[in-house]
């Protein structure tokens, strides 16, 4: 089973990026018909942000984000544990040779992005930001 990482070195191919779009929007559409009989699912709270899919395409992350204040961590593991059912559908609705193994992944990318714009509202940050280009060029030499 090839494995792939997000931020991976090489650049997905077309086919990849069409088949992980395919992807994500047959899983949004399941999360969001909201028929879906998973005890503590939240299903209405969950976004797909992302599918990266690998080389051969038969793996694919499916990379979630909660909405509010629900614990993406759990919905992982819910989602995780009746991947099969999603697998299935993605078989039904997407016509692949093989259907990919899938496994459900926390996208960090919001947390981290919200990191970033914390420490640009810092007060030391805020103030080096409006200093003039001159003033800070002088005071680093």
């Amino acid at each position: 089973m090839t494995h792939i990482q997000k931020g991976q070195s090489k650049e997905p191919s077309q086919r990849q990026l069409r088949v992980g779009e395919e992807i994500r929007h047959v899983i949004g559409k399941m999360l969001m018909a909201d028929n879906l009989f998973i005890a503590g699912l939240k299903s209405p709270y969950i976004m797909v942000t992302e599918v990266s899919v690998s080389p051969d395409l038969s793996f694919a992350i499916i990379y979630i984000q909660g909405i509010g204040d629900i614990d993406t961590d759990e919905q992982i593991a819910l989602l995780n544990k009746h991947k099969g059912a999603f697998r299935y559908q993605i078989g039904k609705h997407i016509r692949l040779r093989i259907v990919p193994e899938i496994v459900f992944k926390s996208d960090s990318g919001f947390e981290s992005s919200q990191y970033i714009e914390q420490l640009l509202n810092t007060p030391r940050v805020k103030a080096d930001l409006e200093k003039p280009i001159s003033e800070s060029s002088e005071t680093d030499e």
